[in-house]
């Protein structure tokens, strides 16, 4: 009785992709020694994530950042009188604020309560508005602490910098082996993250959210930078093709990763979310794959009855 064989080979052949986290992170904000406000760095980190959402293509997802900020942020000082923070101090005796900006151990006297002011981002001379703040208010008590808060952007862009960022989940459908010809699946999960921090005094909410991806499957072959997580697909599913999924033209040994650009944005005191300049970006490590090639043939022998049969 003549059976179907299947037999597999392959070509042995290496391609190696090197996982490397792009740009070179920025000093560290303690390291600094050219500021004399820079005193009191207290760093705590927490994380918390957010679950993909759904497209109308099987089983894939997209980025989703809602934290992205909208607008475009000023913080004003009490009687500031330049760019600089510079301010007047025979203004500064009429406003403080006992009730929300009240004397304590640290302080003798009341402090001033520093403003913000908001338009739309992408805006190069806009016109502000006055915002509410309807949280923990930024209270500054002399001109040193003063100039210690318009230093804070700059210290957050370090922090953002240079905080470990947790790399998205990235797998593979199948590994380590899979098929020239054959659609294999790759997915990732980034994850939006939280830090809490205290810096010059003042409490940071630093979050970092993702906002694209870029697929390289080892063999000189990308997808993106995009939008598109991709999911894992029941084994039942495998070799169905994806808005992620690549198929292999050739035999050998591939190192696929997925690089994630992260965006940040960071609040005062619980004010207003107020973006970071910049990117950080974060490679999840090397997932590494062979591929086959596979060859039919069809052969007579019963492998029942002659179990050393050609193709058995």
């Amino acid at each position: 009785m003549a059976h179907f064989h299947q037999k597999v080979s392959r070509i042995w052949g290496a391609v190696s992709l090197v996982a490397m986290l792009v740009g070179t992170p920025a000093a560290r904000a303690s390291t600094d020694v050219d500021d004399p406000f820079l005193v009191d760095d207290h760093v705590e980190q927490g994380a918390t994530t957010t679950n993909p959402t759904p497209t109308g293509v099987i089983l894939t997802s997209v980025h989703t950042s809602p934290d992205a900020p909208k607008y475009q942020w000023l913080l004003t000082l009490p009687c500031q009188i330049d760019k600089a923070g510079s301010q007047d101090t025979k203004c500064l005796g009429s406003n403080r604020n006992a009730q929300k900006c009240p004397a304590g151990a640290d302080h003798k006297e009341a402090g001033y309560l520093a403003q913000y002011r908001y338009a739309p981002v992408g805006l190069s001379d806009p016109e502000w508005s006055q915002w509410t703040n309807d949280g923990a208010p930024t209270c500054v008590y002399n001109p040193q602490e003063a100039q210690a808060l318009l230093n804070i952007p700059g210290r957050v862009a370090r922090e953002f910098q240079s905080r470990k960022i947790a790399a998205a989940e990235f797998g593979v459908q199948p590994q380590p082996h899979t098929l020239i010809g054959f659609n294999t699946n790759f997915y990732s999960h980034p994850t939006k993250q939280t830090f809490p921090l205290t810096l010059l005094g003042q409490r940071i909410m630093l979050t970092v959210y993702p906002v694209t991806s870029t697929y390289d499957y080892g063999d000189g072959t990308t997808l993106g930078p995009t939008e598109l997580e991709g999911s894992a697909l029941p084994n039942a599913q495998w070799g169905t093709e994806t808005r992620t999924s690549h198929a292999y033209q050739r035999t050998g040994d591939f190192t696929a990763s997925v690089t994630t650009r992260f965006h940040g944005s960071y609040s005062i005191n619980g004010g207003p979310t107020m973006p970071i300049p910049g990117e950080a970006t974060v490679t999840s490590p090397g997932v590494r794959l062979s591929v086959w090639r596979s060859k039919v043939d069809w052969y007579a022998d019963d492998c029942n009855q002659n179990p050393h049969g050609a193709g058995c």
